[in-house]
């Protein structure tokens, strides 16, 4: 389900507050001051910039972690910073996709809404459990991932040396 505008806003602010989501170009070997999230949770933060290779086992590890985190019929968040927010059940692949969104204001009728990646290919992507107690976090320029929440950090664990991923914090 694509979100509508009160949703989006909604979900964002909450992205914003609790998570303190600050963008910024800088990478993470450049010195920068600030962190792009300040998260008062459990997380762990993966350097992501050998995953080239592994981009399918990525999708179907992360997959199977999120469908362990969640009980059936329990949905998560698919945010792309500044376009497209998605509720998905994780155990519905038809779920995870791009759609084709009808509005009038847009030449051709309408406009693809893109199913953000688990590999942030140049934008920041989210997957965010609806209640926030779990999250994937991803940075395009400094090729992190921070995951939060107990649960996903336990799946994590289990299989990110082998997509080669670093733990860097």
């Amino acid at each position: 389900m694509i979100l509508n505008d009160e949703q989006y806003d909604s979900v964002w602010d909450r992205v914003k507050k609790e998570l303190r989501f600050f963008p910024n170009c800088s990478d993470r070997n450049s010195g920068a001051l600030f962190p792009p999230f300040v998260i008062n949770k459990n997380h762990v933060i993966y350097g992501i910039e050998n995953t080239d290779d592994e981009i399918s086992q990525m999708n179907s590890l992360i997959t199977n972690a999120f469908i362990k985190c969640t009980n059936p019929g329990e949905r998560i968040f698919a945010l792309d910073w500044q376009h497209s927010a998605f509720l998905y059940d994780p155990r519905k692949a038809d779920e995870q996709q791009s759609v084709f969104v009808s509005d009038e204001k847009y030449m051709g009728g309408g406009y693809d809404a893109y199913f953000p990646g688990f590999y942030p290919d140049g934008d920041y992507y989210f997957f965010i459990s609806e209640d926030f107690r779990f999250g994937y976090l991803t940075h395009p320029w400094r090729e992190e991932a921070w995951v939060f929440g107990d649960g996903l950090i336990e799946e994590f664990e289990k299989f990110y040396e082998s997509i080669g991923w670093i733990k860097l914090k």
